[in-house]
């Protein structure tokens, strides 16, 4: 593992300590701050609306760049954001910052980018899912920490601590050396050659399908533990813990198996997780349901690691950034899709989201990339953007 491989992941650890402080806990805090079901899925929406916006730019920035320079300005722009929600003096000006705040979610492509580039001899799914790992073990300790800070100090406080952890993240970051800036050669047009690969567009369909799957059952499981169960916000963030343990185990585990299999194993399991939540409040059960609900981290990554099977290394940059826009898509329709079930039954979106699993895990089985279908060094020769060796 190279030096700046271990850089990103310790930078990603101690963002992954900030964001488990309070990712689980905003929704309530909208909650509390005067906003009903449907306005959270609108304002998560609206998040989401945002940050589908970026994605594309984003790559192409970190083309010109480079995409260290790119994180840099997603760091510092989260940063300023946990800041401003923590100082937010009411809902409207909260739901802005946290919109600022979801909009460096830009920063996925580039961290694939730097991840792509740092990884040394490892696999890129290898690779993908160690740096995913990292966060998520920010995370199993900082849930459980917000929801006490909750607790003593009101559920302000833990974005003023997540604002301290980010600064930390930055600095860190910062060592990384810079990577190289794979912008296209004159007259090539990268954004053609994405549109006319076939294959590329019909994985970002089957993402589509997949994701928004995932994105009905997972934004508010929060509040119907909240509003169904009786669970209070410090035991919700102790829950927060189990589904970071979760994203270690799976991509730990999942980065050894080939993208497709990673996949469908993760849809399988969000599955099994909302059906736990639906058919039970009792804590163990409900804690194994949020092992299994981090599963959505390693469909994210085995997204991307499927993106490397159809897509050549001079297109890959701007290839995750196109493959994070459509995920975003996703989340732009999914919460607002569930604000809206949840307000007719808080059981609805778990419900809906369970059949459409259903129906998305045989198509990820039938359409997605096979491991062998494309050799990244086949990949090389057979789709460069440079012309035919004489």
């Amino acid at each position: 593992m190279t030096r700046d491989m271990k850089l990103m992941m310790a930078s990603v650890f101690l963002w992954g300590c900030g964001e488990g402080l309070f990712i689980y806990l905003y929704p309530l805090y909208l909650e509390k701050l005067g906003a009903n079901s449907v306005l959270i899925g609108t304002i998560m929406s609206l998040a989401a609306v945002g940050a589908a916006a970026t994605h594309i730019p984003a790559g192409w920035l970190a083309d010109r760049w480079g995409p260290k320079e790119m994180l840099l300005v997603g760091w510092i722009i989260g940063a300023a954001a946990a800041l401003a929600m923590f100082l937010a003096p009411n809902l409207l000006w909260f739901a802005v910052a946290l919109v600022a705040y979801m909009l460096t979610a830009f920063v996925m492509s580039p961290i694939n980018a730097v991840v792509t580039e740092s990884r040394g001899s490892l696999s890129l799914p290898r690779a993908l899912t160690l740096n995913v790992a990292a966060y998520a073990v920010g995370t199993l300790f900082s849930p459980a920490l917000g929801g006490q800070a909750a607790r003593l100090w009101g559920l302000r406080s833990v974005f003023g601590l997540a604002f301290v952890a980010y600064l930390v993240s930055t600095a860190v970051l910062m060592r990384i050396r810079p990577k190289p800036v794979s912008a296209p050669p004159q007259g090539v047009n990268r954004y053609r050659a994405l549109l006319t690969n076939r294959r590329f567009l019909s994985l970002l369909l089957l993402s589509f399908a997949a994701y928004i799957a995932f994105e009905i059952g997972f934004p508010l499981a929060s509040n119907f533990l909240a509003d169904v169960r009786g669970y209070d916000p410090a035991l919700v963030g102790l829950l927060g813990s189990f589904n970071a343990l979760g994203i270690v185990i799976l991509n730990v585990v999942g980065g050894r198996r080939g993208p497709r299999g990673a996949y469908i194993l993760a849809q399988v399991l969000m599955a099994v997780s909302l059906v736990i939540l639906l058919a039970t409040g009792q804590l163990g059960w409900v804690a194994l349901a949020f092992v299994f609900r981090g599963s959505l981290n390693l469909a994210h990554m085995m997204s991307a690691a499927q993106v490397e099977q159809v897509v050549d290394r001079p297109k890959l940059v701007l290839a995750y950034g196109v493959t994070e826009s459509v995920i975003a898509l996703a989340m732009i329709i999914g919460p607002s899709v569930a604000g809206v079930l949840y307000a007719r039954s808080p059981a609805l979106p778990f419900q809906v989201s369970v059949a459409l699993l259903a129906l998305s895990i045989p198509l990820m089985w039938w359409l997605a990339p096979h491991p062998a279908a494309r050799p990244l060094a086949a990949a090389l020769g057979a789709e460069s953007d440079a012309p035919p060796a004489p």
